[in-house]
């Protein structure tokens, strides 16, 4: 056994067993997203099923809050508008216009949905919003942290203020009011300003199993190649040392 080992061609060995560790990796790592957005979904979907909760009722919830459908009555200020940058809709690049409601002393961020930008970057979409949020439906979305992404937005920049993603301490120190820790999106395309085709799980698990398998396929057979070439090679030699 010692003098096979001692046979072993180490920088082959060494790049193959990297590749194949990486592979697996790469496997499990899309076998793990399909399966969380298999949970996503079916928890969407038994959300959606339910009454709608309010903004308070949201707010002292207990169980996991997202995708929880919200009804919300409330008021904002239209002139605080963020707008939310690099949304692509249907290849075209725009903002998602968001603003806080304020609702039985509560605060949260409100996602109205997708504008279209302009031609000329520094030239920003002009939005109307109501003072008044009546009835309004939507559902609760937690938002991600991405620390690859530099927020370009101050805390004293003029409005609408240009956000690279939602930080809601962030929101809070530049308003200098306590948020709600989630975005309510609404949902009801009764607004011809924006668009409201929400795509919470863009690419479906099928996609990311059959990613995985892919990977697990690339990786075996990079096993079975270095095997067979490394048996050949352990042949050659001992035929050569029996000569």
């Amino acid at each position: 056994m010692l003098s096979v080992i001692k046979r072993l061609p180490i920088v082959s060995t060494l790049v193959t067993l990297c590749a194949v560790v990486i592979m697996f990796a790469l496997a499990n790592w899309q076998l793990q997203r399909g399966l969380n957005k298999a949970q996503r979904i079916e928890s969407m979907a038994t959300a959606s099923a339910r009454e709608p909760f309010s903004l308070e009722q949201i707010k002292v919830y207990k169980g996991d809050i997202q995708d929880l459908p919200i009804t919300i009555n409330a008021t904002l200020n239209p002139k605080q508008v963020l707008l939310l940058d690099n949304r692509i809709h249907q290849g075209r690049p725009g903002f998602e216009v968001l603003a806080v409601a304020k609702s039985d002393g509560h605060n949260a961020l409100v996602n109205f949905g997708w504008i279209t930008g302009k031609q000329i970057r520094s030239d920003l979409p002009t939005v109307t919003l109501p003072n008044l949020l009546a009835g309004e439906r939507g559902r609760v979305v937690l938002p991600s942290h991405n620390p690859l992404i530099t927020e370009t937005a101050t805390l004293t920049a003029t409005w609408p203020k240009v956000i690279q993603q939602i930080d809601i301490h962030f929101v809070e120190q530049m308003l200098q009011i306590e948020l709600a820790p989630f975005v309510i999106t609404l949902t009801v395309n009764d607004n011809p300003q924006f668009v409201r085709k929400w795509q919470p799980v863009v690419m479906p698990p099928e996609k990311h199993y059959a990613y995985a398998v892919q990977w697990l396929g690339l990786g075996v057979a990079a096993f079975l190649v270095y095997f067979f070439a490394l048996r050949n090679r352990l042949k050659k030699v001992s035929n050569d040392e029996h000569q």
